[in-house]
């Protein structure tokens, strides 16, 4: 592979080509005896076959110069979304439910992954993805060019994969959702704001709101419903930071549900039940309050997210 490496550069940049190579290298580490005991045996040999597959199918697309197109994904694949910013290919990873029909428009979930993951890492293990089977929900998680936060330009790429999403499928424009999982469960409440208007629900999970951000998301966020998911076990992520983030937006008049997995911790396949329960209420749009103690203003400052969120 290396010697094909300017025709790889060229199709992705400097920086995704380096990011790429590292993932590739990550890939070759995964071992069966790292499985958690927790994890069934079957979901994580699925997740690495699917990760590695997702990862080698963008070195491949890279290294042809060719994407795949996304309207032609039908399950779990990877391809890539044009930046309007700098015109550059940006990777994604899609899920396209078995019941999807270009007659009957579907419902749409964006997904922003935690850190260190990476998209492929997010849609490989089967939580996300057999809710969005249930569901009959499209859902995309963009790589971000692996920017703490999405911060720019990479949170006014999700709304690029929001438009290459609309233009590839039969998506009903009035659902779709912005959902983010540790990182990421931060990161919706820095990237939803920039375009409110084009979200009809926005799930946080194990993620907070910063105070520094709520004014912009209480203005932002008026009109559509808010969803905190976290583990009250959680050992990463505080699940109290998660319960000041649902209390400050419904004391400012939002509409948001908190839903909290009593011995859930920071691992997304913890909080299937709540997460489930969450899932279909923003689908359905209603929202549920657990019950708990007001636990102050929302967080000043994000914790450290620099621990692996993988396996999930």
């Amino acid at each position: 592979m290396l010697d094909r490496l300017p025709a790889a550069k060229h199709f992705l940049g400097n920086d995704i080509t380096s990011d790429v190579i590292v993932r590739l290298g990550d890939d070759k580490d995964y071992r069966a005896e790292d499985r958690p005991a927790d994890y069934p045996a079957a979901d994580w040999d699925e997740t690495v076959a699917n990760i590695i597959r997702l990862d080698t199918a963008l070195v491949d697309q890279a290294l042809s110069g060719t994407a795949q197109p996304l309207g032609a994904i039908r399950g779990l694949g990877e391809t890539f979304v044009l930046s309007a910013k700098d015109g550059t290919n940006q990777p994604i990873a899609v899920y396209v439910p078995s019941g999807y029909d270009p007659s009957r428009p579907a419902s749409l979930a964006i997904a922003l992954h935690g850190r260190p993951q990476t998209e492929t890492e997010l849609l490989g293990p089967p939580w996300l993805r057999r809710l969005a089977e249930a569901s009959n929900t499209i859902v995309i998680a963009p790589w971000g060019r692996g920017n703490y936060d999405f911060v720019e330009p990479a949170g006014s790429e999700v709304y690029d994969v929001v438009d290459a999403a609309e233009h590839a499928f039969a998506i009903d424009s009035h659902r779709v959702y912005l959902v983010g999982y540790s990182m990421g469960g931060f990161s919706v409440f820095k990237v939803g704001p920039l375009h409110g208007e084009r979200w009809k629900g926005v799930m946080s999970i194990a993620g907070a709101l910063l105070n520094s951000e709520t004014d912009e998301v209480v203005r932002s966020f008026a009109r559509l419903n808010v969803y905190v998911v976290n583990g009250g076990d959680d050992a990463n992520i505080p699940p109290k930071y998660g319960a000041q983030t649902a209390e400050v937006l419904a004391r400012a008049g939002l509409s948001v549900g908190l839903y909290q997995e009593p011995h859930g911790t920071h691992a997304l396949r913890t909080l299937n039940r709540v997460l489930t329960q969450a899932w279909n209420d923003m689908l359905a749009g209603r929202v549920h309050m657990d019950h708990v103690p007001s636990a102050g203003p929302p967080l000043q400052a994000p914790p450290s997210l620099t621990h692996k969120t993988l396996p999930t």
